[in-house]
């Protein structure tokens, strides 16, 4: 594989930490008239700003960390959690608590009322927080079939 795509997959982290941090700034500079006509809601959508740069992140983090340090080889490794390699299990538990910590916010911590309260931010508005609570279940249960998928096949290494 020539060298500039090679070094793509390598570095793909860097490339999701950019799409993470530019998502969050569109959802920074949407809130922007919602704030202009309700100031109350700043601080809230400073949190999920920050929020977003947090958490959606970690996982790119790791992902990085696992291949700068000689963990992993590049990203191709992340689709073959049956090889045993720490850093691809790290990776997987900490998208599985993300999940789980996801959950407990939205449910039981009023997260999706929180959302609904503070439109733009998203860029799929919902109105009501079932609506969201609906839409996260139906994401999560998409991821797992994702993982199990990576889990149950013998998915081939790619070589770049």
């Amino acid at each position: 594989m020539p060298l500039p795509v090679a070094l793509l997959f390598r570095h793909a982290w860097v490339i999701f930490i950019a799409v993470t941090v530019a998502n969050a700034l569109i959802g920074k500079f949407r809130s922007r008239r919602y704030i202009r006509e309700r100031p109350e809601l700043a601080d809230g959508y400073r949190k999920l700003f920050r929020g977003i740069l947090i958490w959606e992140n970690l996982p790119w983090i790791l992902m990085g960390f696992a291949v700068e340090s000689g963990g992993v080889r590049d990203m191709f490794s992340f689709f073959r959690p049956r090889d045993g390699n720490p850093f691809v299990s790290a990776w997987f538990t900490l998208i599985i608590a993300e999940w789980i910590l996801g959950f407990w916010w939205l449910f039981f911590q009023r997260g999706a009322e929180f959302l609904v309260a503070h439109p733009g931010f998203m860029r799929y508005e919902a109105k009501s927080p079932t609506t969201l609570k609906v839409f996260y279940c139906l994401t999560i249960l998409g991821g797992i079939i994702g993982f199990t998928m990576m889990w149950t096949m013998n998915i081939p290494e790619f070589s770049v």
